[in-house]
C-alpha cells in the first residue's frame, strides 16, 4: 500500500478512495487481469504484466495507468462508479417493465463501462504505452485507438466464454451502451469534446488535431461500433442482430425521433474519413513500440 500512495503522490494530488462496490469490480478486474496472465503463460510461456488497481477521490469519469518502481498501477477515478450510476439512473429505461430487472441492467452496463475502463488502461501497459513514452499527438491519439480497441476486443470475447450462444446479441448491446454511454457521460465536462457547430473543423483542421491527445468520443463509438459485426458459426453462419437492437435501445434512452437519427447519422458520416485515418496510424505505433503482443504473436 506504501508504493501505491507514493506513486499516487508521485503524479497527482487526489487521494485514495474505496466504497464496497468499488472494493468488488476491483477485485473482479484482479481476477479477469490474473486469469489472462495465466493463460497467456500456459499457452504461450510468457509472463505478461500484472498490475495494481486503485480507487481514486474523483467524481469525474476517468483513469490512468502509470509506472512507479518497476510496478504498473491502474487508478480509476470513483465517478466511474457513483457518479455514473446516478447518470445511468436518470435515463428513460421505460421499455424494462420490471423494476427488479431494470436495476440488473442498469448493474450490467456499469460493470461492463467499468471493465472497459480497466482494461483500456491495461491495454497501455501491456501494449507498450508506458513504457514507450510517444509524445506527439498523433501517436498518443493512435494508443488511445488500439487501447479501446484491445480492452472492447477482449471484452466481446469474455462475454463469448462466459455466456450461453442465446445471451450474445443482449450481452454485447449492453456492453456497447456502457462504453456509449461512459462516452457520453464524460464528453459534457470535456472541453475537446464541445462541437457547437463547427464539427468539420473539429474533425479535420490540424491546429485542433494537433492540440489534442485523445481521439473525439464521435470517432471512439464509431470504430467500435464497427466491432460488432459478430458472425457465429453452428450449424449455420449468421451475423447477430446487435447493431439494429442497439439503435433500437438508443432511441428509448434518448427519445430520438427520425430527425436525431438522420442528423446523428450524418455527423457520423462526416468523421468516418477521420477515422479511417486515425486507425492507419496504429501499424506507426507497433512498429515504434516494442510491446508484449508482438512477443505473443511471433512465438
Amino acid at each position: 500500500m506504501d508504493n501505491v500512495i507514493k506513486c499516487l503522490r508521485s503524479i497527482s494530488d487526489k487521494e485514495l478512495c474505496y466504497s464496497e462496490e468499488g472494493i468488488r469490480l476491483i477485485n473482479l478486474a484482479q481476477e479477469m487481469i490474473a486469469r489472462e496472465r495465466q493463460v497467456v503463460l500456459q499457452e504461450k510461456n510468457i509472463l505478461i504484466a500484472g498490475c495494481y488497481i486503485d480507487m481514486v477521490d474523483d467524481d469525474t469519469i476517468n483513469a490512468f495507468a502509470t509506472k512507479y518502481d518497476n510496478e504498473y498501477y491502474i487508478f480509476v477515478n470513483r465517478g466511474i462508479v457513483d457518479a455514473h450510476r446516478s447518470y445511468l439512473e436518470s435515463l428513460n429505461w421505460s421499455f424494462i417493465n420490471n423494476e427488479e430487472e431494470k436495476k440488473e441492467y442498469i448493474q450490467s452496463l456499469l460493470e461492463y463501462g467499468f471493465y472497459f475502463i480497466v482494461f483500456h488502461e491495461y491495454a497501455h501497459i501491456l501494449c507498450g504505452h508506458i513504457d514507450g513514452e510517444l509524445d506527439s499527438p498523433d501517436d498518443l491519439k493512435a494508443q488511445e485507438c488500439e487501447a479501446d480497441i484491445f480492452s472492447f476486443d477482449y471484452l466481446l470475447k469474455y462475454v463469448q466464454y462466459t455466456k450461453e450462444l442465446d445471451e450474445y446479441t443482449k450481452e454485447f448491446e449492453k456492453l456497447f451502451l456502457a462504453v456509449y454511454l461512459l462516452m457520453e457521460q464524460s464528453q459534457k465536462k470535456e472541453y475537446r469534446e464541445w462541437y457547437n457547430d463547427k464539427i468539420i473543423q473539429n474533425y479535420y483542421d490540424e491546429d485542433r488535431k494537433n492540440k489534442r491527445n485523445h481521439p473525439l468520443n464521435a470517432q471512439r463509438i464509431l470504430y467500435l461500433y464497427e466491432m460488432l459485426n459478430v458472425v457465429i458459426v453452428t450449424d449455420k453462419v449468421y451475423l447477430l442482430p446487435v447493431k439494429q437492437k442497439i439503435i433500437e435501445k438508443l432511441i428509448k434512452i434518448k427519445g430520438l425521433n427520425k430527425d436525431n437519427i438522420t442528423s446523428l447519422g450524418n455527423n457520423y458520416k462526416t468523421v468516418e474519413d477521420s477515422v479511417k485515418e486515425l486507425k492507419q496510424t496504429l501499424d506507426s505505433i507497433r512498429e515504434k513500440i516494442p510491446r508484449m503482443g508482438n512477443q505473443i504473436n511471433n512465438n
